[in-house]
């Protein structure tokens, strides 16, 4: 059988009509999933979101551009020896941000600090960590509870801006 007979005997309108729409159908299938390969592979975000926090109607999200990631000494609580930034350079840093954003604050406690993994596994970009540090304004006194200020600090002494954007709570 020659290749002309063995074509034309396989597109033929007969029993072998399910099997042809089968294999037509994976073949585009095929087609349609190695042109979208390209695509997906380049649709990476230009950022990688290190947190997000909604609360009161506000949700903050603390992202930066991924080659300043990229650019960040890497380490892990694994490795031998400090983070490459020192907590106490970390929270004078964010304490430092936070003033000139909240010029009418005078006094600061710092009530939470926390080293951060960001994991983006799947996105090409390797694993990284951070500091939040948070702090409690106090007024006449008193810490005043529920005011938590957030700082996002990088291990080259970057502080992140948050991106600030409308809040709902899920409903259940």
């Amino acid at each position: 059988m020659t290749s002309y007979s063995l074509l034309s005997w396989y597109l033929q309108p007969s029993a072998g009509t399910q099997t042809w729409d089968k294999m037509n159908h994976n073949f585009l299938r095929a087609i349609l999933l190695i042109a979208l390969i390209p695509t997906a592979l380049s649709a990476q975000p230009s950022s990688v979101l290190l947190l997000g926090e909604g609360r009161d109607n506000v949700m903050q999200n603390w992202e930066v551009p991924r080659e300043k990631w990229r650019a960040q000494s890497k380490w892990t609580p694994s490795s031998a020896g400090p983070p490459p930034l020192s907590i106490a350079k970390a929270v004078e840093a964010s304490e430092l941000w936070l003033r000139k954003r909240h010029p009418d604050l005078k006094k600061l406690q710092v009530s939470q600090i926390v080293l951060r993994m960001q994991s983006t596994s799947g996105s090409g970009t390797e694993d990284g960590w951070f500091y939040r540090v948070e702090f409690q304004p106090i007024v006449a006194g008193k810490k005043v509870w529920g005011a938590d200020l957030v700082a996002v600090v990088l291990f080259d002494g970057t502080l992140v801006e948050p991106r600030t954007e409308p809040y709902t709570s899920p409903r259940n």
